[in-house]
This record gives C-alpha cells, sequence and structure tokens, in this order.
C-alpha cells in the first residue's frame, strides 16, 4: 500500500483518479441515503442548497468530477516527473479527505439504529 501511495507514475495515477471518483461518488450517494432518514444534516455548505435535488446533486458529483479527471489525466501525460509527484500528493491528500468523509458517513449508518429507538 505504501508503495502504492508512493508509485507516482501516469499509471498509478489514473488507478488513484479512479479511487477518488468512487469515493466521491459513495459520499454524495451516502449523503443523499443519510439525508433522507431526518437525522443527518449536510455539513459541508457549498453542498447545502444542491442536496436539497438528489438529481442534481448526482449530476454535480458524478458528471463534473468525472470530465475534470478525464482532463486531468490527459494533461497529466505532458506532464514533468516532478508535476507528477505533486499531483499525486494532491491526490492522495483527496483520497485520504474522502477516505475519513465515507468513513463518517459509515459510523453515522452505524448509529441510525441508536437514534431511531431512541427517538
Amino acid at each position: 500500500m505504501i508503495t502504492f501511495l508512493k508509485n507516482y507514475s501516469l499509471k498509478n495515477t489514473k488507478i488513484k483518479l479512479l479511487i477518488l471518483y468512487i469515493l466521491n461518488v459513495t459520499d454524495i450517494i451516502f449523503t443523499i441515503l443519510l439525508l433522507n432518514t431526518g437525522f443527518y444534516i449536510e455539513a459541508n455548505i457549498l453542498m447545502l442548497e444542491v442536496v436539497q435535488s438528489p438529481i442534481i446533486s448526482f449530476l454535480l458529483k458524478i458528471l463534473v468530477p468525472g470530465v475534470l479527471f478525464v482532463f486531468i489525466y490527459f494533461r497529466m501525460q505532458q506532464a514533468t516527473d516532478i508535476q507528477l509527484r505533486y499531483c499525486s500528493y494532491l491526490i492522495n491528500s483527496a483520497i485520504l479527505f474522502y477516505i475519513l468523509i465515507n468513513a463518517l458517513h459509515i459510523i453515522w449508518f452505524a448509529l441510525l439504529p441508536v437514534f431511531i429507538f431512541v427517538f
């Protein structure tokens, strides 16, 4: 795993972008599901209005990052070694952030039976 994170080859970066994309998609799915329970509120002020419409949420969190990641990948094909390394650091940071967000969502799912029983 450490080797995977340290490797900044274009092939490895493509896999990291795919992982980041999947984590981004699971974030919006978990968010919408949790919002529908009534025991959860959106903490991201930038997404507060957007999550009012699940369709717009899915479009914004699935299409926009997908297009952006494809653009980044094709742009990175002309990147230097140093640029690839810095991009890898940024992508690794974003992956770590989304792992944390998804873990918090999973914790909320685990706590739902407690909230339902108490309330």
